[in-house]
């Protein structure tokens, strides 16, 4: 089998603009988009790099396939299991330059000819950035963005990936949110927005569970720190060594992992259910974000 890795778009200057890219008619494993522009008089964080692009978004024929924020993409690239984003020159000097690199992922492994993006016709495929100008903190900010296509590949599945968007519930206590039915899902990521600070334990996601016609499904009684605790399994242990670094990954999320090993044996399957729901016990009246990795039968 061969692959095809080229560049789609070459050293695009970075604008406050939608940009949208019709992706190749092969069957596709992975996108990698990579983001630099120079440091403004200190170092760039990650975190300031990723807030200049706002959303990254995949659609064929109208529906998402995927439709994340940058940082959900940055955490989905490692719960995966692929590793942190590459951040190069961590280097505290005005107008050096930064470069950080995202996978958008088709399947839970790369270059599986069994799970990508199956072969499409022209323009049914596109890719959908919505960016900002770098200006108080990242400069001169260009866009590559390339694909890796497997000639040949008849996949069985596919991953989907997109952000629930949830609203403070009013109150703390338990907020049911419903997840899609019909495909398996593979992972549940979440984000909470307040994490425990000075002389505090308080989480906004305190504890989740997930409920399938109204049953405990896998997930009976969890904490949401010690399922961030878990992340160690995929590689996501120790941030920094020194506060004066900061942190290159996001303390607020966490994940319910419905395929640990990465074999599909503990799925989560939806398949003619009537109900599937993750319930939060929120300790923060706040709003969060869940979102399911399914996996699409073709």
């Amino acid at each position: 089998m061969q692959f095809i890795h080229s560049n789609l778009l070459k050293d695009h200057t970075w604008a406050t603009e939608k940009k949208i890219l019709d992706l190749p008619v092969n069957p596709i494993s992975h996108l990698v988009i990579t983001l630099d522009g120079y440091n403004v008089t200190d170092e760039t964080t990650m975190a300031e790099i990723l807030g200049f692009l706002n959303k990254v978004t995949v659609v064929h024929r109208g529906n998402s396939i995927i439709d994340l924020e940058s940082e959900d993409l940055a955490f989905l690239q490692e719960a995966l299991g692929f590793g942190a984003p590459v951040l190069t020159s961590n280097i505290a000097t005005d107008n050096y330059a930064r470069e950080l690199t995202l996978i958008v992922p088709f399947g839970r492994m790369l270059f599986n000819p069994d799970e990508c993006f199956h072969a499409t016709k022209k323009g049914e495929l596109q890719l959908h950035l919505d960016c900002t100008v770098p200006t108080t903190s990242f400069d001169n900010g260009i866009i590559n963005i390339e694909a890796c296509e497997l000639l040949g590949a008849t996949p069985s599945h596919y991953l989907k990936s997109t952000l629930l968007a949830v609203a403070a519930p009013g109150a703390t206590g338990n907020n049911d949110i419903s997840l899609p039915i019909g495909n398996d899902i593979a992972k549940i990521l979440l984000y909470t927005t307040t994490i425990p600070a000075a002389s505090s334990h308080t989480w906004g996601i305190q504890d989740i569970k997930v409920l399938v016609d109204n049953s405990e499904y896998g997930y009976v009684s969890t904490k949401g720190k010690c399922q961030k605790g878990l992340l160690s399994w995929v590689g996501m242990g120790k941030t920094h060594d020194i506060a004066a670094y900061g942190s290159i990954k996001s303390g607020h999320y966490f994940m319910l992992d419905y395929d640990p090993l990465g074999n599909g044996m503990f799925l989560l399957n939806t398949e003619g259910k009537s109900s599937v729901k993750v319930r939060m016990n929120m300790g923060v009246d706040e709003a969060a974000k869940v979102i399911p990795v399914e996996l699409v039968k073709i």
